[in-house]
């Protein structure tokens, strides 16, 4: 976690995040606030960053894709699966009212 974000600030901002898309899983709205802060802008970094097995992030990430998504495939890696991620235009508004 960087040092100017708490714990707790992070978490208030997944809520925050759920609270206005609330089909979003909360390990996605975690994704979407992480990319937002910039804490993680891969699966694998936000896996080991979290303790979360990246097979789940993964997952989630694989089930999200689509139109209308707040998160937005760029690149994936073959050997490791380790896959880039960027906020879409709908990831960017969730984002935006945050404090």
């Amino acid at each position: 976690m960087p040092d100017n974000l708490t714990e707790a600030e992070f978490l208030a901002r997944v809520d925050a995040i759920r609270a206005q898309d609330q089909g979003l899983s909360p390990l996605v709205a975690g994704i979407v606030a992480a990319l937002s802060q910039r804490i993680a802008t891969d699966s694998r970094s936000f896996a080991k960053l979290f303790g979360i097995a990246h097979a789940l992030v993964l997952r989630e990430i694989n089930q999200l894709v689509g139109p209308d998504a707040p998160i937005e495939i760029t690149r994936r890696e073959a050997r490791t699966q380790r896959t880039h991620l960027k906020l879409t235009v709908k990831g960017e508004a969730l984002c935006r009212s945050l404090p």
